[in-house]
């Protein structure tokens, strides 16, 4: 694949990948009914056209109205050389908790790492995919599947900073699936981005206050469960325990990245553009690990 950057090619900013195919009446009172995905052919095109191999494959996913249409156009902007002629042309945001992203949606500019020579091949795609929490379960398990397998950094944004129940097993549904299917694609990197977590923290359960931790013990707190301090049954605490083992095996190379690490200017460059910008202050400081 080429990697074309000419006058020629109309700047089309974000447009849809994949659309959920709604089901018919009778297709949901099938148990044994699969969603459908549809890829658009359109960008299927600009990808096979203007983007140059090997293709970097960022991925932004999690529950809905957490901020990934947020974050992946002020990662857009950041690795943008020449920003849109309009910002209707950026990922479309919602307020508060109603979602405006369907399906999935890709920047259909190709990227480059800003550290990269011109030398160098290969291009950045950045998706931005519909919160799975707002779809049926079928149809949710579908997508987040389709993201994991295409991504290379498979980036689920954290808001508040904790993996929930349903995220867990989203997750560990997903790389079971993968380990059945005994896929030929390998697992992608995984990043975990808490918003609104200036630095990292837990609360220290006998005082209430907030205690910085290093990067490397808030991933395992995040992946642990606190047996003493939670009121959760013993069976449910053994299959969490479960889950999260199966996770951190799977996919050994989990990572994490705190949100105010990105530039400060790119978010009060696209402050008017929704209610739900990812916040860097220190106001929200207690969402932090502890969950159980």
């Amino acid at each position: 694949m080429a990697y074309q950057d000419d006058q020629k090619h109309e700047k089309l900013g974000c447009i849809q990948l994949v659309r959920c195919i709604p089901p018919t009446d009778e297709e949901r009172k099938n148990p044994q009914y699969v969603p459908q995905l549809e890829i658009n052919s359109r960008a299927q095109q600009i990808i096979a056209e203007h983007f140059e191999a090997p293709i970097s494959i960022i991925v932004y996913v999690g529950n809905m109205g957490v901020g990934k249409s947020k974050l992946a156009t002020v990662t857009a902007a950041a690795l943008e050389k020449e920003s849109p002629r309009t910002d209707s042309l950026w990922f479309r945001s919602g307020a508060g908790t109603n979602g405006v992203t369907h399906g999935v949606w890709m920047w259909s500019e190709p990227l480059r790492h800003p550290d990269q020579d011109e030398k160098t091949k290969g291009s950045i795609l950045i998706l931005d995919c519909e919160g799975t929490d707002s779809l049926d379960e079928n149809t949710g398990a579908n997508l987040y599947f389709f993201c994991m397998i295409v991504s290379t950094a498979f980036a689920v944004v954290l808001r508040p900073a904790r993996i929930d129940q349903f995220q867990c097993d989203r997750l560990y549904d997903a790389l079971n699936r993968f380990e059945v299917m005994k896929s030929l694609h390998v697992l992608p990197n995984m990043w975990l981005l808490p918003l609104d977590l200036p630095t990292f923290l837990h609360i220290d359960r006998d005082t209430g206050d907030d205690i910085e931790i290093s990067k490397d013990e808030w991933l395992h707190r995040i992946f642990s469960v606190d047996e003493e301090r939670n009121n959760l049954s013993s069976a449910h605490c053994q299959t969490l325990k479960e889950q999260y083992e199966y996770i951190t095996h799977m996919l050994p190379q989990i990572d994490t990245i705190n949100i105010g690490y990105l530039p400060q200017v790119l978010f009060e460059q696209h402050r008017d553009k929704d209610e739900k910008l990812p916040r860097t202050d220190n106001n929200h400081r207690r969402n932090t690990t502890d969950r159980h």
